[in-house]
């Protein structure tokens, strides 16, 4: 399996060891609360490309967004930072609402769509939508699509 991992650079969340992981593991992609916004769909779409430059399948893929609690990102919800916020998530200031900036898992659920409507990624990749409470350490699956979108 080839694993992928989208998350907030928040030093408080390590993928490495909230999963377990060695170095090699999971191509690992930070991004502000762990949030899909162009960007990232443009690394994803360049990790799928160059995985299969390596013989690497779609059907074997796995990824996880992974947002967590008490994330900063909230405070860009204010006026006098909605359009950077906006700008970050590739969309307008009147659709930041319907991101869910301020519930992590709503967010997972929105971002999950967000992929899924995507033509970037292959419609064989597995996601799971992952919230990490940075209070006792667990993580939380909110949704898990598998694969991504019927092909």
């Amino acid at each position: 399996m080839n694993l992928r991992v989208v998350t907030c650079p928040d030093p408080r969340v390590d993928p490495m060891a909230i999963f377990g992981l060695r170095p090699g593991d999971a191509a690992v992609v930070r991004v502000a609360a762990g949030r899909v916004s162009p960007i990232v769909m443009q690394q994803l779409a360049f990790l799928a490309a160059t995985g299969s430059d390596y013989g690497q399948r779609p059907d074997g893929t796995e990824l996880i967004l992974m947002t967590h609690t008490n994330c900063g990102i909230v405070n860009f919800t204010g006026d006098d930072r909605r359009d950077a916020l906006a700008g970050f998530l590739g969309c307008s200031t009147g659709e930041l609402s319907s991101r869910a900036v301020t519930d992590p898992r709503e967010a997972v659920r929105r971002d999950i769509a967000i992929l899924a409507a995507s033509p970037q990624l292959p419609s064989e990749l597995s996601v799971t939508g992952i919230v990490y409470d940075v209070q006792t350490g667990r993580t939380e699956v909110i949704e898990r699509n598998s694969p991504l979108r019927q092909g």
